[in-house]
């Protein structure tokens, strides 16, 4: 069975870095970005789940919104996740991160998904 793609974003490097390594070493394909990159971008990169940090969700709602329906399906990290944010996500894994949640949710979000 081919290894799922997924797209981490992230601003702290340290976050991305870690969970990167902990997501190849589970046999995931993992591109990482610090920013949300563009629409038009994930329409000709697909990822079989995304993986956000909400602090990397900066600008206005709806473009967290729009970039979650694009992204879809998206496994939010947060230590209060925004609650205009909750419906747009497929799971939620608290920060700081424990064990290995974000795997769990990334194939429970997959799966749930297909």
């Amino acid at each position: 069975m081919p290894s799922a793609r997924l797209l981490l974003v992230a601003p702290d490097t340290d976050l991305r870095r870690s969970l990167a390594f902990a997501l190849e070493a589970e046999g995931f394909a993992v591109t990482i970005r610090d920013t949300p990159p563009a629409r038009s971008w994930l329409v000709s990169n697909r990822f079989d789940c995304t993986i956000v940090d909400q602090k990397a969700l900066t600008g206005p709602d709806y473009e967290a919104i729009a970039f979650c329906i694009k992204a879809h399906p998206v496994v939010l990290l947060a230590s209060r996740p925004h609650p205009w944010l909750v419906e747009w996500v497929a799971e939620i894994v608290d920060l700081p991160l424990a064990g290995n949640a974000v795997n769990s949710a990334v194939r429970h979000a997959i799966h749930a998904d297909a």
